[in-house]
């Protein structure tokens, strides 16, 4: 083990100059770096008391990204959560306020998005694409049907196949 109790607080202000971390990160990453664990203890009660760590605060910040940017759905933004050191109790709560119609939206969003790279091909590729994109960004089945069923007018007709 290396370091002393102020080169661990020194190295997670570092870490938190650089973009905001949860507790577990913060952990993570001072072990990863050789502290022992009396030093990590210490240097997280600091951050804490200093209120420099806030989980609800990060994960009201990553939930508003994962919404808005990266466009998941409900299992998307848990395991985006979980990803970054958020407490499965804090993510379900944060979670919480996410309504079926703001992640529906958030289907429309990335569809209509995608639906500009996929206008020339057959409605069945279509079809089978924007499911994959969206199983993928954690959205559920019952909100892949319902936005996909609502793009139904803008598939292009088959292509008819040639004749024999």
């Amino acid at each position: 083990m290396t370091g002393s109790a102020t080169e661990a607080k020194r190295y997670a202000l570092k870490l938190l100059h650089y973009r905001s971390r949860s507790e577990k990160e913060i952990i993570q990453r001072l072990k990863r770096k050789g502290f022992d664990d009396n030093h990590i203890n210490d240097t997280v009660e600091f951050l804490k008391n200093a209120e420099l760590i806030k989980d609800n605060v990060l994960a009201s910040e990553l939930f508003r990204n994962a919404t808005e940017n990266k466009l998941l759905g409900r299992k998307g933004i848990q395991a985006f959560l979980s990803n970054r050191g958020i407490k499965k109790d804090l993510a379900t709560e944060t979670l919480s306020c996410l309504s079926e119609d703001t992640e529906k939206e958030t289907a429309l969003r990335l569809v209509e998005k995608k639906m500009k790279v996929l206008r020339n091909h057959p409605k069945n590729v279509i079809k089978r694409r924007l499911w994959g994109m969206l199983e993928r960004r954690g959205f559920s089945a019952e909100i892949i049907n319902e936005v996909i069923k609502s793009l139904s007018n803008e598939f292009p007709s088959e292509k008819v196949a040639a004749s024999k």
